[in-house]
């Protein structure tokens, strides 16, 4: 299965039709409209313009509530949740995402299959890192706070 595939079985068919090809498919996803419940209660439409989520092979979960069966809510920070994932680590796939005002460019997409290669994806690029040693003073700025968020979760 490729990233694509990964990306629309596990996360994309919840939201947008599927065809027979994966990329657009994929890019439909992360650039569409989509129904959720704002946090006052009311619905409204929104692009996953703001917020995470983490594709598995089990329930995804995302920080917007999607008016969606399938893909689970978690109102806690990405950077929360990426250490909580990370640090309970079950050797499954995942992909890490983070959504801004710009949508992801579908060449970002990757799959964190080795704690060694953790992937963060967002609209600026991916950075790469190895969850397994601790960050060095010129690592990224999101394995800086990963690494910060694990040593408060140890303590």
């Amino acid at each position: 299965m490729n990233t694509f595939q990964f990306f629309n079985q596990n996360f994309g068919r919840f939201l947008t039709s599927q065809t027979n090809q994966p990329h657009m498919d994929a890019w439909k996803t992360l650039s569409s409209t989509y129904d959720i419940i704002k946090k006052d209660g009311k619905p409204s439409k929104s692009r996953l313009a703001w917020g995470w989520a983490i594709v598995r092979p089990t329930v995804s979960v995302a920080q917007l509530n999607l008016c969606v069966e399938g893909i689970g809510q978690d109102p806690r920070t990405r950077f929360e949740a990426f250490t909580d994932e990370l640090s309970k680590w079950d050797e499954t796939p995942r992909m890490f995402l983070v959504f801004a005002k710009a949508p992801i460019p579908i060449v970002n997409l990757f799959i964190t299959v080795d704690l060694r290669a953790a992937r963060i994806c967002s609209p600026g690029g991916v950075e790469t890192f190895d969850y397994t040693k601790p960050a060095h003073p010129k690592a990224g700025k999101m394995q800086r706070i990963l690494e910060k968020q694990r040593t408060k979760n140890a303590a």
